[in-house]
């Protein structure tokens, strides 16, 4: 009998360690899971106040990128941006640039998205006057010279022309603007 009790007890501890075990390695591999998901909701690299240029072939500014906050996420495909500046350049001069309150950087940096009060300001020249745009998010695809948006948008054209629509494209290599749908347009005559 006394053998059959040791058996049993034998028995009784084999399983009382496999299901002890079992249960460990449960909650090691739930912590690993946990460090895990910790880890990728952690920023792959973030900068501050960064500013970067890109040239063209001759040297001169083609345009900067600015902001206050860039963030990288490995399991994203996006870049998070706050408060970015994009300025574009003919020459060594400034002719346009777009601010927004927010902003990513997609399609492995081919294209970058400002949203939140966008404005595009082309600036005045002795050609042409100041001119403002104003929308909830611009697409800029840089290397194209194409900017475009699909939300509603508001022109205004010193001094006295204002354009509303929905949706616009504007080509630098075509030097146009088009307005896609619903455009309205209020002129006021100058007065004399």
């Amino acid at each position: 009998m006394e053998n059959k009790l040791s058996s049993i007890f034998v028995l009784i501890f084999i399983v009382f360690i496999a299901g002890l075990s079992f249960w460990l390695s449960l909650e090691v591999k739930k912590e690993l899971t946990d460090d895990e998901k910790n880890t990728t909701s952690a920023a792959d690299f973030y900068l501050k106040n960064f500013h970067s240029k890109q040239m063209t072939a001759e040297g001169f500014i083609k345009y900067t990128f600015e902001g206050q906050d860039m963030k990288n996420y490995k399991y994203s495909e996006k870049t998070f941006l706050t408060k970015p500046i994009f300025v574009k350049f003919d020459g060594s001069n400034p002719v346009s640039n777009i601010t927004g309150d927010l902003g990513e950087i997609i399609n492995m940096g081919q294209e970058i998205v400002v949203k939140n009060n966008v404005v595009l300001t082309r600036l005045a020249t002795s050609a042409k006057k100041k001119m403002s745009l104003y929308t909830n998010q611009l697409n800029i695809i840089p290397s194209e010279d194409v900017v475009f948006s699909k939300k509603a948008v508001k022109i205004i054209q010193e001094p006295n022309i204002e354009v509303d629509g929905v949706g616009m494209k504007y080509d630098k290599k075509e030097n146009t603007i088009k307005l896609l749908s619903n455009v309205k347009v209020h002129y006021e005559k100058p007065k004399k």
